[in-house]
């Protein structure tokens, strides 16, 4: 009777998987999809973001961890890239959804098992860093179930894995750690390339060249992301990590890598040791994406684990015990995750929300409405007028450029915006990306005006901002006048002089006071890393180091030191901490008042996760400036 009663709904409920399979990809085109785009406003995330779709509808040289489709992570309307953004992102969509439906419905041998598989992933997925840094993940989990995917398949896995991979580096990088374990045992086990390599290979080659770049072009950038980008943001770019939150990241990481070995092991035991390591680079990937900078990105680690771990937990099959389990393991582990991360970090709200299915479909409802012509139009009409009221610029004939992130009030203007290669300021955060700068301004592209603004994050020394690039606005340039929150620079006819004179070299250690010498004063600290700070930075990050003054008048206060740029030289005295006191010396080329110099300096390490660290070497070599 029983097996009568099933055998008559099996039909039943197998037509309602398919149903719940394309409602799920609908949720899923719902978070994925530019149907909400953004419009053009200040805030910093915004202002980048931007000027990638700027630099893509231009073709303005632009230096950055993003590649030529990089403007495909900003969901942002911008009227010339809005229809490439779109169309990217659909073809991105299609490829995750298709293998995320394959995987679960191998995985369970019905339609229920794509349904669930992408309905449970959807909401983090539409945080961009965890959908293109899980997205090369799937061409490995492909090895679990009993069944091969179709080649079609693993041919459009792979086109969407090699256009990711030319939107962000982070995305390079996890390709790479993917591939080169299926490459090496594929060529080892049947002498040929996986069909998914060969296609990313692919679109990555068809990709660069649309785009208009050349092979020289991508020698530059790999050389860019690896020596400067990647290497410099583990120091410049860092924020303390919580020590708990730290080893919880670890210990959960580490279970659902044993997790994910076990399954192998399980399902595919000659296969193991590839998803093994693949596993460990994505999830060593995913841990330094969060806590290099840890704050709300750290939920970028909860979220990836989180889809890993439920993706693990579907791929052990349909049966009811497993299935518990799965989702034990998911809910306790990278759920407590999250939820050790919201008392620390708080909640994503601002950063990294995740858009739950209702959202999501009501995105695709509202699309009609919101992405019409003339809606579009006048959403971003509003955000450039309002822009342009918290902003009036005069007319400013020849090329302008910004300092230091706010690129959406010169975008807002009809201006003839001229970014430099590193366009915000605290991104040139080694001294070959400064000086890549400092070389923009003495080019015969240099921008006729510079709208000037102090505004460092992070607490940080605001001189070291563009560092090598103060010398030439102090002397290629001259204050016109403040306009709204900037001051506006002219670039001179006639250009200053700018000379540097030794005032000693002082050999110290951190936590040790040093006297600077009077006057306007250059500096360079070199803070002597250990073998193990450079060990400890490349793998994941090293302590914080900050800078403590103390003016003439007694005053004391503590600044973020880059450690790199500190090493190539900054303005040390007086301490430029706003725009009005950079316009007043840029105008005299004196300080602005004998009490802001700066009598002593100290160098100092943060704790690190807790830690106190030992003393460095230092070395402090002063200059005296003299502008002519």
């Amino acid at each position: 009777m029983l097996d009568s009663v099933l055998s008559t709904l099996h039909p039943v409920l197998r037509l309602l998987g398919w149903i719940a399979l394309v409602a799920a990809l609908v949720v899923l085109a719902g978070g994925l999809l530019p149907l909400a785009p953004e419009f053009l406003h200040e805030q910093l995330d915004a202002s980048f973001g931007a000027t990638l779709h700027f630099g893509a509808a231009t073709g303005a040289p632009l230096i950055s961890t993003f590649g030529p489709l990089g403007f495909v992570f900003y969901p942002i309307y911008f009227p010339a890239t809005f229809a490439w953004l779109f169309g990217l992102r659909a073809a991105l969509a299609a490829a995750t959804g298709w293998a995320l439906g394959w995987l679960g419905y191998a995985a369970w041998d019905s339609p229920w098992g794509g349904a669930v598989a992408i309905l449970v992933c959807a909401p983090f997925l539409a945080v961009e860093d965890v959908w293109l840094l899980t997205l090369p993940l799937l061409a490995a989990l492909f090895e679990l179930p009993r069944r091969r995917p179709p080649l079609t398949l693993q041919w459009a896995l792979g086109a969407a894995i090699g256009l990711a991979a030319l939107i962000k580096f982070t995305v390079l990088t996890a390709a790479v750690l993917v591939f080169v374990p299926l490459t090496a045992a594929e060529l080892w086990q049947r002498r040929r390339l996986p069909a998914v390599v060969v296609a990313a290979l692919v679109a990555i080659a068809i990709g660069w060249a649309a785009t208009g770049h050349g092979v020289g072009a991508a020698v530059r950038y790999v050389d860019w992301s690896v020596r400067d980008i990647a290497a410099g943001y583990s120091s410049g770019m860092q924020l303390p990590a919580n020590r708990e939150l730290t080893i919880a990241a670890l210990a959960v990481s580490t279970v659902v890598f044993a997790a994910g070995v076990a399954l192998a092991w399980w399902r595919r035991r000659r296969r193991m040791w590839r998803i093994a390591l693949v596993l460990a680079g994505t999830l060593g990937l995913l841990f330094r994406t969060g806590f290099v900078r840890a704050d709300v990105h750290v939920y970028i680690t909860c979220y990836g684990l989180l889809v890993i771990a439920a993706l693990l937990a579907l791929l052990a099959g349909p049966r009811p015990l497993a299935v518990l389990c799965g989702a034990a393991l998911t809910a306790l582990l990278p759920g407590w995750l999250w939820w050790k991360a919201e008392r620390t970090a708080g909640p994503p709200t601002l950063y990294f929300p995740i858009t739950p299915p209702l959202a999501a479909l009501r995105n695709v409802l509202d699309a009609p409405v919101r992405l019409r012509a003339d809606t579009l139009a006048r959403g971003q009409a509003r955000a450039v007028a309002t822009i342009r009221g918290a902003n009036p610029l005069p007319p400013l004939p020849g090329g302008v450029d910004v300092y230091s992130y706010a690129q959406a009030v010169l975008l807002a203007h009809d201006v003839d915006f001229r970014p430099r290669p590193v366009f915000q300021s605290y991104m040139a955060y080694t001294p070959r990306l400064a000086q890549a700068n400092a070389a923009f301004l003495l080019d015969s592209r240099a921008p006729e005006w510079i709208l000037f603004r102090v505004e460092p994050i992070d607490r940080g020394m605001p001189s070291l901002d563009d560092a090598a690039s103060w010398p030439l606005l102090l002397t290629r340039y001259r204050f016109e006048r403040s306009l709204a929150h900037f001051a506006l620079l002219q670039r001179r006819a006639v250009p200053l002089t700018w000379a540097l004179a030794p005032l000693g070299l002082v050999e110290t250690t951190t936590n040790t006071r040093v006297a600077v010498p009077a006057g306007v004063v250059w500096a360079r600290i070199d803070l002597h890393d250990t073998f193990a700070d450079r060990a400890l930075r490349t793998l994941f990050t090293g302590p914080l180091v900050y800078l403590d003054l103390i003016r003439r008048d007694g005053r004391a206060q503590g600044f973020r030191l880059v450690p790199a740029l500190a090493r190539d030289g900054f303005l040390l005295s007086p301490p430029i901490e706003n725009t009005l006191q950079f316009t007043q010396f840029a105008s005299a080329g004196v300080p602005p008042g004998d009490a802001s110099e700066v009598v002593s300096l100290l160098v100092r390490l943060d704790r690190m996760l807790e830690v106190e660290p030992e003393a460095r070497p230092v070395s402090v070599e002063f200059f005296q400036v003299t502008i002519r």
